[in-house]
């Protein structure tokens, strides 16, 4: 007969080889879901603006970026990433692809940290499907590394409060912390779970906790590695105005965020009460694990504050300035599968049929939202601009087509920087203002217009007259309707092609020299052996 120290390490070894197993299964589903059509849609002004500013130097990253409403590290990071791949759509998402899964495997050692087997690996399956995460791991945009930053720090916190004589846990969570704050602002939110979580954990019995010392001089390390970045945060925080494209926040539409985060529908609120059965489930998921006796107190609090708190700080914060953005809080959504997992763990210890059904139904919406996101159908802001304006179809038409002396004409910002991005001529664009110059460049030193005016000093322009010295066709890009831009131009021009991108379009304009009434003015001087008057051109 087999001893039981046989048996014992015969289950361990099956325990073993299964979480592997489970593990290959959770990160290749993680892969495929986050790969699949990940460069379909087109790059628009958000991504654009990465990975132009990532063609910078480390130095005049630093120094532009202080100029935007970000933090530098993710584009430093993404300078160096497209050095070795490339900025195409797919090697540029990859980066953001390759953040999220590295955050499913953290969340997979957090969970077997505090839950069982079985609650970890049904949350690494519902973080695997999560749509809000799979949106945005195909942007080139900092979200998901900010995750990645702030549950890595979550995980290294966890094990500092459960060995706190380890020194190296305390130095990974200030390495972790400082680089999620490099990265982007709201990476304070969480901070504020961890403290909440400190607050907790000191009451705790029976166990060894954190002293405040430590706790007070890890926080502080993350301050002074963050000063020098706090002239300008100061500057960012005085120039607020340019979030005026942010509507105000509303109870309803903080209601529908855990709709939004599984279902990607119904970005601007709800638009009917069942949309709250998401939410509903989570409540019962959260009430569940609080009153379970599987988990330490102080780990469930940790996992349902993750997810609740920031976005409830978010809220109240927003009631003041207009913030509330669910990409803010695409590192607080994470918190979501791992409290259903957590919960439907507990269930099956003796309701299987309920936390059978209730998976079923969360993958269910999940499965709904992923596909959201291959058909671009997802209310996220940025999809429109993502799906509806071809911005790479007319680069590569113009690009194509475009003479030496041609001009390219773009009347809004949010076209100028794909365009750029896409196009595979030396062709420089102007910049159409629209308004007087003098009102436009009190706006014009930040942002992505400050990315537009580094690489050339003459982009700008208020006056179409001055088209006419500097070249005999214009390809004038823009969403108005053709006869606005005839009108704006006036009869020296004539419309010759124009090139649909979805929509926005392409118009070719050519200059004459001589419009028909000036032809017979001409004609009658050239009889009388006359030259005619030269162009007047403006300044």
């Amino acid at each position: 007969m087999k001893s039981l120290a046989s048996v014992a390490a015969s289950a361990g070894f099956t325990s073993l080889r299964i979480d592997r197993l489970a593990l290959l299964a959770a990160v290749s589903l993680a892969l495929i879901v986050r790969f699949y059509a990940i460069d379909v849609p087109s790059i628009w002004y958000d991504e654009a603006y990465s990975l132009l500013l990532a063609r910078e130097t480390p130095t005049r990253i630093w120094t532009l970026t202080g100029l935007d409403v970000h933090p530098p590290l993710y584009y430093v990071l993404l300078h160096y990433w497209v050095m070795v791949w490339g900025d195409s759509s797919l090697s540029a998402r990859a980066m953001s692809a390759l953040a999220d899964v590295g955050t499913l495997l953290l969340c997979i050692k957090l969970m077997s940290l505090i839950t069982t087997r079985r609650a970890t690996w049904i949350a690494a399956l519902l973080l695997s499907l999560l749509p809000i995460s799979v949106r945005y791991s195909q942007e080139v945009r900092m979200y998901t590394l900010l995750g990645f930053w702030l549950i890595g720090a979550t995980v290294a916190l966890v094990c500092w409060t459960k060995t706190p004589e380890v020194k190296r846990f305390s130095l990974i969570y200030v390495v972790l912390m400082t680089a999620a704050f490099y990265t982007h602002y709201f990476a304070g939110l969480c901070i504020l779970v961890h403290w909440l979580f400190w607050w907790k954990s000191r009451n705790s019995v029976n166990r060894t906790i954190i002293p405040f010392a430590r706790w007070a001089v890890a926080n502080a390390m993350i301050v002074l590695l963050f000063l020098p970045w706090a002239p300008a945060l100061v500057d960012q925080l005085g120039n607020l105005s340019g979030l005026g494209w942010i509507e105000p926040v509303s109870f309803q539409g903080a209601l529908g965020l855990v709709w939004q985060f599984t279902v990607l529908d119904g970005a601007g609120g709800l638009s009917s009460w069942w949309q709250l059965l998401p939410l509903a489930l989570t409540v019962a998921c959260v009430v569940k694990i609080t009153a379970s006796d599987y988990i330490e107190k102080n780990f469930r609090w940790l996992l349902v504050s993750y997810f609740f708190f920031p976005g409830i700080a978010l809220y109240l914060l927003a009631l003041a300035v207009p913030l509330f953005i669910p990409r803010y809080l695409v590192f607080a959504a994470i918190g979501l599968p791992m409290i259903v997992g957590a919960a439907i763990d507990e269930w099956a210890h003796d309701q299987r049929l309920l936390s059978l059904l209730l998976l079923m139904l969360f993958v269910a919406a999940q499965l709904y939202g992923v596909g959201a996101v291959y058909r671009q159908s997802d209310q996220m802001n940025g999809t429109d601009l993502r799906r509806d304006f071809r911005i790479e179809a007319l680069a590569t038409s113009i690009s194509r087509d475009v003479r030496p002396d041609d001009q390219i004409v773009i009347d809004y910002v949010l076209w100028f920087l794909p365009f750029t991005y896409y196009s595979t001529r030396d062709t420089q664009p102007k910049y159409y203002v629209g308004s007087p110059m003098s009102e436009f460049l009190k706006m014009a030193g930040r942002g992505g217009f400050r990315l537009i005016s580094e690489s050339s000093k003459d982009v700008y322009f208020d006056r179409v007259e001055s088209l006419k010295c500097t070249c005999p066709r214009v390809w004038w890009i823009s969403v108005k309707p053709l006869s606005d831009l005839k009108k704006l131009l006036g009869n020296d021009w004539t419309q010759t092609l124009t090139i649909q991108g979805g929509k926005i379009a392409a118009h070719l304009f050519e200059f004459n020299a001589r419009p028909a009434s000036e032809e017979v003015e001409a004609s009658m001087r050239a009889k009388q052996k006359l030259s005619p008057p030269a162009q007047n051109c403006p300044p």
